[in-house]
């Protein structure tokens, strides 16, 4: 796989903006499988740079189509150094990745589509598992570990309302290590509500050590919270 220079702001973590049709309560314990249809849109309020590298613009999430449990999403957003980008993640099933972005706007495609959440959704879920990989376009092969862990549920207020969201904690460690430094570790935090139908607040980092360990160098820092969901067409 290529070296990654410079982490980019828009990681699309659709697989959690495909929610529930139903939603829970307060006190419910889980979140069950969701239910997209085409047009189902998201829009959010981005905040990403190191020091003062600052970016604020906004990104848009759209379901483009939709065949039983698969779904194609579109985003559209900016890199970390204020390019625009547009591209598309494909999912075989709720929470399951079959070729999109996970850490950079670099795509990838899984021989083995993989399963970034479990649906339902419920608090004390965690897995930890080493995943192939197909970099596009170049073909190039690689393995990645992916960790996640489902917290509490936590009341987030954002422009779009309050709601009521689990916690998801995710670490990834990438295929990049080089001669001189060691691989990407990419650190997510978002919180998904069943009402929203998405991640309402994410907040996301990545860094990488050099191998003698003298210096850590950071390449994303982001944040993104929910500004408005349209649902689609019935």
């Amino acid at each position: 796989m290529k070296t990654m220079k410079f982490g980019s702001a828009s990681i699309a973590l659709v697989a959690f903006a495909l929610a529930s049709a139903i939603a829970p309560g307060a006190n419910a314990q889980s979140a069950a499988a969701p239910a997209v249809k085409v047009g189902d849109r998201w829009v959010y309020n981005v905040k990403s740079g190191i020091g003062l590298a600052t970016t604020t613009y906004q990104e848009t999430r759209e379901v483009t189509a939709v065949s039983g449990g698969a779904a194609k999403i579109k985003v559209t957003g900016k890199t970390a150094d204020g390019k625009d980008f547009t591209r598309v993640d494909d999912y075989s099933a709720p929470g399951t990745l079959r070729s999109g972005a996970l850490c950079y706007d670099e795509a990838y495609r899984f021989p083995t589509p993989l399963q970034r959440v479990a649906f339902p959704l419920a608090p004390g879920q965690r897995s930890s598992k080493w995943v192939d990989v197909v970099a596009e376009p170049g073909g190039a092969k690689g393995k990645i570990n992916y960790y996640f862990v489902t917290r509490s549920w936590e009341k987030q207020t954002t422009p779009a309302g309050a709601f009521d969201a689990i916690r998801v904690d995710v670490l990834m460690v990438l295929d990049d290590a080089t001669p001189f430094r060691n691989a990407t570790n990419c650190n997510f935090t978002y919180w998904y509500s069943p009402t929203a139908k998405a991640t309402v607040r994410e907040r996301r980092s990545a860094q990488y050590m050099t191998f003698d360990q003298q210096a850590e160098y950071r390449v994303l820092e982001a944040s993104y919270e929910l500004a408005s969901y349209t649902p689609g067409k019935p």
